[in-house]
């Protein structure tokens, strides 16, 4: 089923478009927000910003998985952008008065909410459809993050020659207002993700029924954890990528602001590409091995960089790795997507706590050393997440599939 197809769903619709416009606003809140510390603190706040927007996941992914739980419906999910609207929406009169503390106690709130959205709304979007159409509609909902990552920055800088960089907070905080009234209407036609079921994995009471331990499900799901332990990895040294290519660009080529713009016009084609492969065809193979190839492919694009001279170059390789993203977040979310509600809501927020350590922790460890060896950086960075794609992909070989994983590989073929 492709993409139009499932659009004139309209439960599906009404929640794309919803999320579309609520991505979009986020990247207006993290520039006003990033701005706003760099004239408060300067340069180092704005990465205070970065690590402090990470907390939140890492704390309520990590140890509040009753929590949310019990926002894993529409309806609850309507509240919590409702209070998104009322912290985003005061911020244009806070403008003046606030200060970094102030900005650090606004990105907490707002990671908050997010670190409670982000994993309810990824379990809640496979229950939409029919169990053969998971895959579609996990790329399709991906396919707005790459259309805003590629646009939003554009978008942003075309409203900041009109309006100042407080009035884009309002924007965002109109996007949000979209979201919370897509949830309300969506929460009156689904089903709350969470049914007194029995535990797939063995868990008693009720509490565990609907928020099982990560280790519990991990333990049931074998190639599911392998899968999220490479992506981890290759998380970490993507940071090599994002931060690198300025650098590369001005320390090796001499290159300015257009070549780099240039460059991430190439990335975002490749990725919005990517998404409309991947979205409707499935890594050959049995999960995870395709999946850990691809991370392997990813790396040895990341290690190309270090041999690259001339900006044709480096343009056709970052449109290369960038295709690629697509093709390794559509498919672990699809894996995930397939599972039980308790269980796909439990991984999905492990899998953001991945996201979110390995982005914190390059983000501290990675820039000094780019400025210092970029093409070090680079080649080093490639191979080892190459390395860690390949030895994944030998273990999933040898290891036996159980029965079930048998019978689910049997079904995914016959479908």
């Amino acid at each position: 089923m492709s993409y139009v197809s499932l659009l004139r769903q309209r439960p599906v619709l009404i929640l794309w478009l919803a999320e579309t416009l609520s991505v979009f606003g986020d990247r207006f809140f993290t520039l006003a927000l990033a701005w706003t510390a760099w004239q408060k603190s300067g340069a180092v706040a704005m990465g205070l910003v970065v690590v402090v927007e990470s907390v939140p996941h890492l704390l309520i992914g990590t140890f509040g998985r009753k929590l949310v739980a019990r926002f894993a419906s529409f309806r609850a999910l309507a509240a919590v952008e409702a209070v998104q609207v009322l912290v985003v929406g005061a911020m244009p009169w806070l403008w003046q008065s606030i200060g970094l503390t102030g900005v650090l106690v606004v990105i907490v709130l707002i990671g908050t909410c997010d670190a409670i959205t982000g994993p309810s709304l990824s379990a809640l979007i496979p229950g939409m459809v029919n169990k053969d159409q998971v895959r579609q509609v996990t790329g399709l909902m991906d396919v707005s993050n790459r259309l805003t990552w590629f646009l939003g920055p554009g978008s942003a800088a075309v409203l900041l020659a009109f309006l100042p960089a407080q009035k884009l907070f309002l924007v965002d905080a109109a996007t949000f207002a979209v979201s919370a009234l897509a949830f309300a209407w969506l929460g009156r036609t689904a089903a709350p993700l969470l049914a007194s079921t029995a535990s797939p994995t063995g868990e008693k009471g009720v509490a565990d029924v609907a928020a099982p331990k990560a280790l519990f499900v991990l333990r049931a799901h074998p190639r599911i954890g392998g899968a999220l332990l490479v992506g981890g990895i290759g998380e970490f040294f993507s940071t090599v990528l994002t931060i690198g290519i300025p650098i590369w660009l001005t320390s090796q080529l001499h290159a300015g602001a257009g070549a780099y713009a240039v460059v991430l016009s190439a990335m975002g084609i490749g990725a919005v590409a990517g998404n409309l492969l991947t979205g409707n065809v499935a890594l050959p193979g049995r999960f995870p091995s395709g999946y850990c190839l691809v991370w392997s492919a990813r790396g040895l694009l990341l290690a190309a960089f270090a041999f690259s001279s001339t900006l044709p170059q480096v343009v056709v390789i970052a449109a290369a790795a960038s295709a690629l993203v697509p093709l390794t977040s559509i498919c672990l979310n699809a894996e995930i997507g397939g599972l039980p509600g308790p269980e796909r809501l439990r991984l999905f927020a492990v899998d953001s706590v991945k996201v979110h350590v390995a982005s914190m922790s390059s983000m501290l460890l990675l820039p000094a050393l780019l400025e210092r060896a970029p093409r070090m950086s680079f080649a080093v960075g490639g191979a080892l997440t190459a390395v860690a794609g390949l030895v994944a992909w030998a273990v999933a070989r040898m290891r036996r599939p159980t029965p079930a994983e048998a019978m689910e590989y049997a079904e995914l073929v016959r479908r």
